[in-house]
């Protein structure tokens, strides 16, 4: 079992593991890809195909509703027609003259007609007019109290499209039918009658026919959403909503067509604003996409080209990985840490290579010890010196000269505030020797020196401090934040202007604290700016003689490289100092 679990565990199993799972997630994808994208490429192209195919049904009902519209406005414009349909008192003479002209005229009319269409004429006088000589299923007032003959007589100006289960003639009395409509007006537009086109619903499907093949379907939609036909019978009839909210946006935008994938379908909608009608197409990818792909014969290829690379695999990476476990027995003398321990193997090249690497590896981990040692040593120096800074003995007596200077004047509570500012701002920068302060003693001390400056010298700079709250008991080292804000009192304000500083502190992430500490005066030029970014120490001291760069030194050494001091500064516009370090509690 143990032998088991080492052989599991070797560098040779997870090699070979990771290369097997590698090519076949590679063989997978590939093949995936390859498949995906040939799939689109196909859907593609034959979605433009459908998509030209159903712009030329389009074109066919433009047609026959072209013709529709001539032979309405041939009929509409002969006064035959109008004297027939129109009047009731006619003379026999009359009558017979405009039979024969109407008829003429309706002849000439459908000269063109190759849509076995039947043509009828219902005048609201009673009297009827079929092109051909089969006779009515229904008198003329039976005609006229259709729906389709009310809409057209009270949409006069509009043609009406109505699907028809059982026609009005004898030979389409058994069929299904599309009845299209207008009514004939006079010139005042007052309607005399109403003009029928009858077309039986299957010759109506010719128009569309070559469209519907095996994996695609149409609707044809009055404004409704009614069914006037379709090569699905059974809809026809039937209100269609699956397209209503997309017809809607059609109209809304003042389009006339749109296509759009749904389910792997595609849809095609196209608007017929001259006749109110929609055509609704569908085409079912699944089933076009379905025999074009043998996957189990491409699985089964694809299966054997991977198993024999994995076999090529298996061996090439039994043979890179033998010598190293030469190596692994040499390299774990090593765990019980002595680092003089240089190995030697022989091998291949790369396991050379790897065994002179190894070697330079324990001379740096070696010189890299060393060094570490030293820049602890430098670092302890450093809080040390931190730790017992002395203020400068002329600021402590310019300090004392005012507090005199105070009680001489009889200001006794201002030289008592002086005096408590003082002993505090001793107490914590002498007499504590801790490295490390509370971000609310480091703001204490801060106003505490503050005080003793604005006693000094006046209130000109005014001082204010943003903390938030949680960021009080935070730990900070010890006089970091007095430099900056002693270098604003002394060179940001020179010439006895008036100022602000600010200081603000804050959680910047979830494990750094952001102080910023930003003065209104007359800021840095670039030329001296960079002097301090390049460590040049400024040698004018004041209070405590703690330079900004040593500041900088010991943020780094406490807490790394990656940490420190950032200076902003634009002439007569301010300087902001940016300090951000680790989070620390007690």
């Amino acid at each position: 079992m143990v032998k088991r679990k080492l052989k599991l565990n070797s560098l040779f199993f997870k090699i070979l593991c990771v290369v097997v799972i590698g090519v076949v997630c590679v063989s997978l994808s590939v093949g995936y890809t390859t498949i995906n994208i040939s799939r689109g490429i196909f859907t593609d192209n034959y979605r433009d195909s459908q998509k030209k195919i159903f712009d030329q049904v389009n074109d066919e009902i433009f047609d026959f509703h072209s013709e529709i519209v001539k032979v309405i406005d041939s009929v509409n414009s002969h006064k035959a027609f109008r004297t027939y349909f129109g009047e009731t008192n006619l003379s026999t003479k009359e009558i017979s003259k405009s039979i024969f002209e109407f008829k003429k005229q309706l002849k000439s009319a459908l000269e063109s007609n190759t849509y076995n269409v039947s043509v009828l004429v219902v005048g609201l006088n009673g009297k009827t007019y079929l092109n051909s000589s089969e006779p009515l299923t229904m008198n003329s007032q039976e005609i006229l109290d259709l729906d389709i003959s009310k809409n057209s007589l009270e949409n006069n100006k509009t043609i009406t499209y109505q699907y028809i289960e059982k026609g009005i003639t004898s030979t389409t009395k058994d069929s299904p039918v599309i009845v299209i409509s207008k009514a004939l007006n006079l010139q005042d537009d007052k309607p005399y009658g109403v003009i029928y086109f009858i077309i039986k619903e299957k010759d109506f499907e010719k128009f569309y026919d070559y469209f519907t093949l095996e994996i695609n379907d149409i609707v044809l939609l009055d404004e409704n959403n009614l069914v006037l036909s379709s090569n699905k019978k059974s809809n026809i009839g039937q209100t269609q909503e699956d397209f209503r909210d997309k017809i809607n946006e059609l109209i809304e935008s003042k389009e006339l067509s749109k296509s759009y994938d749904d389910n792997g379908d595609t849809i095609f909608i196209q608007r017929l604003p001259y006749c109110n009608l929609t055509i609704c197409g569908t085409v079912d990818n699944h089933k076009a996409l379905g025999k074009m792909y043998d996957i189990k014969n491409i699985s089964f290829i694809c299966t054997g080209i991977t198993l024999c690379i994995l076999v090529g695999i298996f061996f090439l990476v039994r043979q890179m990985t033998k010598p190293l476990y030469l190596l692994t027995e040499k390299m774990s003398n090593v765990r019980n840490g002595n680092f003089d321990e240089y190995i030697e193997v022989s091998g291949a090249e790369e396991v050379k290579e790897l065994s002179s690497t190894y070697n330079y590896m324990i001379k740096d981990i070696n010189s890299y010890v060393d060094e570490l040692v030293k820049v602890q040593k430098e670092k302890r120096k450093a809080e040390i010196h931190a730790l017992q800074m002395q203020i400068n003995p002329h600021y402590l007596f310019n300090t004392l000269s005012s507090i005199k200077w105070l009680i001489w004047q009889g200001s006794k509570d201002k030289s008592i505030n002086a005096i408590d500012a003082f002993i505090n701002m001793i107490r914590n920068t002498i007499s504590k020797t801790d490295e490390f302060v509370t971000i609310e003693q480091e703001v204490e001390n801060l106003k505490n020196y503050v005080l003793i400056n604005n006693i000094r010298y006046g209130d000109r700079i005014k001082v204010e401090y943003f903390i938030m709250p949680d960021c009080y008991e935070y730990l900070i080292p010890k006089l970091i934040l007095q430099p900056f804000i002693e270098n604003s009192f002394f060179h940001a304000f020179p010439s006895e202007e008036e100022g602000e500083i600010q200081v603000f502190i804050k959680e910047y992430d979830t494990d750094n604290i952001k102080i910023e500490i930003y003065d209104n005066g007359m800021g840095i030029d670039k030329e001296k700016l960079d002097e301090v970014k390049e460590k040049k120490e400024n040698k004018n001291r004041h209070f405590s003689g703690i330079g900004i760069n040593n500041v900088d030194s010991r943020i780094k050494l406490i807490y790394g490289s990656n940490y420190g001091i950032d200076i902003k500064s634009k002439l007569n516009k301010g300087t902001t100092i940016t300090i951000v370090i680790p989070k620390g509690k007690l």
